[in-house]
């Protein structure tokens, strides 16, 4: 089997996030299977060298407006999508396996009855079409093509329960069409990072030895994250928790600058540290050290920084939103709360920290859910099966519409 991966970015390429660290494990997991994967994406956004063996890449360029922001999204990637088509079209490929709005312009050559290779779409999230109104009345047309894109699929994926009901509602396609096919992570990959060394090293450079209790939370510093109201959950318990507990917030990004200035107004300057960015062996080990990971988020779609505190055996607080409702249980592996809520997040954080035999049987349940649901290899096989079904069954058949858009 041929598979086409159409994404906008790739981990290595372009950014560091969820989807496209998503997309290079798909790939990779899809080649360790016996399944020929060519990648077709944009330009890197920096100097990267490719060092995938056995996987195919194919960049493609496109014509651009000279547009930023959000206009630059609205306008240049679909433009960029049907560049990509084009590429895709003239591969030997059995099946389209697009990210979003990637697959909008193979969707206008299957309608057009130039491609034939059945499209499978994964969403990655609906953010954009829960935001505020304004920013929905500027995503409009985005969200035209994505509902057109879909429309053509033959499936589309879920990655989280939240989404398999999204799909319907914003993308309107019947819900018979989406599959729940969460995304995987490498539990093996994850833990092959873990080392006492580094972590000896870790504790004496970060003067981590007397700091217990140690919550971890890992994001980009933005204020969808939430970790503004963490700071406002802390302020409150502060009093009732242990003189020597920390909590070290990893990544970077708009919001650093207040919430610095939030520690300092809170005086938290000996309780929190703002560590940036960090790389993945010291990531998964400060994972390994910490007492609790907790990730307050306001929106978000699968949440790989769950996942891998899960595949590090930690007991979690989490917020109600996107894929993070699968990944916890409520009082098996950690604690839910819903998102915004400062006063109930400053509750689960007590109850959580007051009983360390209790997360420690939470930070077990972790482990053994990541192990059982979410790893690659129970993952990859969820995916091969829907390829299977897609290429050989007529029982999904896409609605063809007239293109809303002209790009």
């Amino acid at each position: 089997m041929h598979i086409a991966l159409v994404s906008r970015a790739v981990f290595g390429l372009h950014g560091y996030g969820g989807m496209e660290r998503h997309v290079l494990e798909l790939a990779r997991h899809l080649t360790r299977s016996g399944v020929r994967v060519t990648i077709v994406t944009m330009p890197p956004t920096r100097d990267a060298q490719w060092h995938e063996p056995g996987i195919e890449l194919k960049i493609v360029e496109s014509s651009r407006l000279p547009v930023n922001g959000i206009a630059d999204r609205v306008l240049n990637y679909p433009r960029w999508s049907q560049a990509a088509a084009r590429v895709v079209a003239a591969l030997p490929v059995d099946l389209v396996h697009a990210q979003g709005v990637a697959g909008f312009g193979y969707a206008q050559l299957l309608a057009s009855g130039v491609a034939h290779a059945p499209l499978v779409i994964n969403p990655q999230g609906m953010e954009e079409f829960k935001t505020s109104f304004a920013k929905r009345a500027a995503y409009t047309p985005l969200h035209m093509a994505a509902r057109y894109a879909a429309q053509h699929a033959s499936a589309l994926i879920a990655a989280d329960t939240l989404t398999v009901n999204d799909i319907p509602k914003f993308l309107r396609v019947p819900l018979e069409q989406v599959a729940l096919i969460p995304n995987g992570i490498d539990v093996d990959a994850a833990r092959s990072f873990v080392s006492i060394d580094v972590q000896r090293v870790l504790v004496q450079r970060l003067q981590l030895a007397q700091r217990q209790p140690l919550v971890l939370s890992v994001g980009r510093l933005e204020q969808n994250k939430g970790f503004d109201l963490m700071l406002d959950a802390l302020k409150i318990i502060r009093a009732n928790l242990p003189s020597k507990w920390e909590w070290l917030l990893i990544g970077d990004g708009p919001e650093r600058h207040a919430l610095q200035e939030k520690i300092r107004k809170y005086q938290l300057q000996n309780h929190v540290r703002l560590l940036g960015n960090v790389d993945d062996i010291t990531l998964h080990n400060l994972y390994e050290l910490a007492t609790l990971f907790v990730h307050p988020t306001l929106f978000e779609g699968s949440s790989l920084v769950t996942l891998e505190a899960m595949c590090h055996a930690r007991p979690l607080i989490g917020t109600m939103v996107g894929g993070i409702p699968d990944k916890i249980m409520r009082g098996e592996n950690g604690f839910l709360v819903p998102p915004g809520d400062v006063q109930a997040l400053a509750d689960k954080l007590l109850l959580a920290l007051r009983d360390q035999n209790k997360l420690r049987a939470m930070g077990a349940a972790s482990y053994q859910i990541a192990r059982e649901r979410f790893d690659w290899r129970v993952v990859i096989h969820q995916t091969l099966a829907l390829y299977e079904y897609v290429t050989q069954t007529s029982a999904l058949q896409p609605q063809y519409v007239d293109s809303p858009i002209s790009v």
